[in-house]
C-alpha cells in the first residue's frame, strides 16, 4: 500500500498539482467560482493538461537560462539520473539512498520552478485576458460569470457610445417584499453569484434610495418620491428582484492604447527580470563575484531596489514635479553595487551612490503637511 501511494503521490504532485496551481492562480477576483464548475473528470483532464503546459514551459525557461547565462543549471539531473529515479518508482519500489542523496537538492528547486511558474503562468494569463480585453472580443476567453459584463458594461452586450470609459453602474430594483413591491434605487458597486449557475444571489448598492410613486385617484402617477436610505451599503437578496434596470454612467478616456500596450509590455519584462534574479540565487554566481549567502542576498536586494524603482521612474502614475529624482538616483546606485561585486566599481563609489541617493530623495519628497 505504501508503494501504490508513493506512485500516486508522485503522480498527483507532477501531472494534476502543477495545473491545479494554474487554474486557481487564473480564477481569481471575480471569476472564483469557475475554478469548480465543471465535473470532476473534466477538471482533471484540465489539471492534467495545463500541467503539461506549466511542465513544458518551465523546462523551456530552465534551457534558455541556462543558454543565456552559461550556468550549469540542474547538474545532478541527467538521462541517466532521471532513469536510475523513474525506474524504480514504476516498479514500486524507492530508488537507491544515492542517487537520492545525489538528486535531491535539484529535485527540490525544479519542483518548487514548475509550482512557482504555474503559479505566475496563471496570474499573467488572466492579467492578460483581462488588460488586453481578449474575453470581449472572443468567446474563447470569455468567463462564464455573464453578470461580471452586464454590470462592467462588457462590449459583447452594448455599444459603447466612442471612447469612453465605465465609471458606474446604477442599478433601478424592482422588489416584493412580504408581497409588496418596492422599488429602490443605487450605485451597484458589488454582487454575489451562486457557485454552481452563476445566478445572483445578492446585489449591493451604495448611495442607496427608496422611491415612491404618488398616484392620484386615477391611478396615473403624479409624483416619485425619493428617500435616502441610511447606511454604508444596501444588500437586495435577488430572489426578491422581480426586474432591475442598469444604466451606465460614463467619464471621457482618451486614446491611450500606446500606452497600455507599452506599460503591459514594461510590467511582464519587470516581472521576468525579477524572476531571473530569483531563480539565479539558487546557482553559483563567483564568477561575477557574488559568493555566500550575504553576498547573494545583496545582490538581490540591489536588483530588486533598481528595477522597482526603475519601474516607478517609467511608468509612475502621479506625475508629481521633481519626482523623478527620487528614483533616478537609486537606479544608479543599484547598478553601481551590483558592479561593485566583481570589482569593476570601488566600494566607497557605492556607499557615496548610496549616501548622495538618500539625500536627494529626502530632499524632494513633499512633506506632509502637519494636522
Amino acid at each position: 500500500m505504501d508503494q501504490v501511494a508513493l506512485n500516486t503521490v508522485i503522480a498527483v504532485m507532477m501531472a494534476i498539482f502543477p495545473g491545479f496551481i494554474f487554474r486557481k492562480c487564473y480564477y481569481t477576483g471575480e471569476f472564483t467560482k469557475q475554478f469548480n464548475q465543471s465535473n470532476e473528470f473534466d477538471k482533471l483532464l484540465w489539471n492534467v493538461f495545463f500541467s503539461g503546459i506549466s511542465i513544458g514551459l518551465t523546462f523551456l525557461l530552465i534551457y534558455l537560462f541556462g543558454n543565456l547565462t552559461g550556468f550549469e543549471v540542474l547538474k545532478s539531473l541527467s538521462y541517466e539520473t532521471i532513469n536510475q529515479l523513474s525506474e524504480p518508482i514504476a516498479n514500486n519500489q524507492i530508488p537507491q539512498k544515492d542517487i537520492i542523496y545525489k538528486t535531491y537538492k535539484d529535485l527540490l528547486i525544479i519542483i518548487g520552478l514548475i509550482y512557482f511558474f504555474s503559479c505566475l503562468f496563471g496570474l499573467t494569463l488572466h492579467w492578460l485576458v483581462r488588460t488586453l480585453r481578449l474575453d470581449v472580443w472572443s468567446p474563447l476567453f470569455r468567463f462564464k460569470n455573464y453578470w461580471y459584463y452586464y454590470i462592467h458594461g462588457g462590449k459583447i452586450l452594448y455599444n459603447n457610445p466612442g471612447n469612453k470609459k465605465l465609471a458606474f453602474t446604477k442599478a433601478d430594483v424592482l422588489c416584493e417584499i412580504s408581497g409588496e413591491t418596492k422599488l429602490y434605487s443605487g450605485i451597484l458597486s458589488q454582487y454575489t453569484v451562486n457557485k454552481d449557475d452563476n445566478n445572483l444571489e445578492n446585489i449591493f448598492l451604495t448611495n442607496a434610495q427608496a422611491l415612491k410613486q404618488i398616484k392620484d385617484e386615477n391611478g396615473n402617477t403624479i409624483e416619485v418620491k425619493t428617500r435616502d436610505i441610511p447606511g454604508a451599503v444596501f444588500c437586495i437578496p435577488y430572489n426578491t428582484v422581480l426586474n432591475m434596470n442598469l444604466v451606465y454612467v460614463y467619464r471621457n478616456s482618451e486614446n491611450k492604447n500606446f500606452q497600455k500596450f507599452f506599460t503591459l509590455i514594461f510590467n511582464v519584462i519587470f516581472v521576468l527580470c525579477l524572476t531571473f534574479v530569483a531563480v539565479s540565487l539558487w546557482f553559483d554566481l563567483s564568477a561575477y563575484g557574488v559568493e555566500g549567502g550575504w553576498e547573494k542576498g545583496g545582490f538581490a536586494f540591489w536588483s530588486y531596489l533598481g528595477l522597482t524603482n526603475l519601474r516607478l521612474l517609467i511608468i509612475r502614475k502621479d506625475k508629481l514635479k521633481y519626482s523623478w529624482l527620487a528614483e533616478f538616483p537609486f537606479v544608479i546606485t543599484a547598478i553601481l553595487w551590483i558592479l561593485h561585486y566583481p570589482g569593476i566599481v570601488p566600494f566607497y563609489v557605492a556607499v557615496a551612490a548610496l549616501i548622495a541617493s538618500i539625500v536627494v530623495a529626502v530632499a524632494v519628497t513633499p512633506k506632509s503637511p502637519k494636522p
